[in-house]
């Protein structure tokens, strides 16, 4: 039997013996930190939540709440919302701060009207300078995207849309002019989801996006146009209808 060690001897050789150090598993998890968030991946998820209305309409933005949820510091918040104050997504103002823009009929109908004036235009472009394997590309994609439309959630068919729409401005070849079809369609997605949800042009929708591509697949820009100018266009009523529906949406989700 291997006799005690003497106390005083054991603060002696406290200085020399090392256990060894056995890490608890759960150690890494305590000790390792979330990467943190850079400039553009702030200004990424604000700006998604201002395309879905995660503000509320003409609500006050709290950039030190906001900076503290995203766990940032008060810089890339407010350069964010900078940026997208140019975008429209956001407002300014004087002494007061940012605000979530505001939700109304007006404002649908006059973005739709510009959509119109700026898709016309690029469907005439896109006929007459895409090459016919680009065309035939397009059309393709969107007969395969249709056939699968009944398994794709509500989020994933409005994707589809505002791509259907966004390749043919890049087949414009102006990128002034899909840079602000992009803005438009910015603006107005969370009205398009709206419309994808409730089904309101659901059955429609895929029969108009194959008829705008096959007529740029015959190089005819102005039927193509003409089919565009229609399928984009929005009633007043339907625009009040979605308003009411988006505010429904807006102030009853727990978000």
């Amino acid at each position: 039997m291997t006799a005690p060690v003497p106390i005083d001897r054991l603060h002696g050789m406290s200085a020399l013996v090392r256990l060894p150090y056995r890490r608890n598993p759960k150690d890494q998890d305590v000790l390792a930190q979330k990467p943190a968030k850079t400039g553009p991946r702030v200004y990424e998820e604000i700006r998604r939540m201002a395309m879905e209305y995660r503000f509320k309409p003409n609500e006050r933005i709290n950039e030190l709440e906001l900076a503290a949820r995203m766990q940032v510091s008060r810089s890339p918040i407010r350069e964010a919302l900078q940026r997208l104050v140019t975008e429209g997504l956001i407002t300014f103002q004087l002494n007061r701060g940012f605000f979530c823009r505001g939700f109304d009929v007006e404002e649908i109908l006059n973005l739709t009207d510009v959509r119109i004036l700026l898709e016309e235009r690029a469907v005439l472009l896109a006929a007459e300078h895409a090459t016919d394997l680009e065309l035939r590309t397009l059309a393709d994609w969107w007969q395969k995207t249709s056939a699968m439309a009944d398994a794709l959630s509500s989020a994933d068919l409005t994707a589809k849309d505002e791509e259907f729409h966004m390749r043919i401005a890049n087949l414009s070849r102006n990128p002034e002019l899909a840079k602000m079809i992009e803005g438009i369609n910015t603006r107005i997605h969370f009205v398009r989801h709206i419309e994808v949800e409730k089904h309101r042009r659901l059955s429609t929708t895929y029969t108009e996006h194959n008829n705008i591509a096959e007529a740029m697949l015959k190089r005819d820009g102005r039927t193509a146009a003409t089919l565009m100018g229609d399928h984009i266009r929005i009633s007043a009523t339907d625009a009040v209808d979605t308003v009411k529906e988006g505010l429904a949406r807006i102030f009853m989700r727990d978000d």
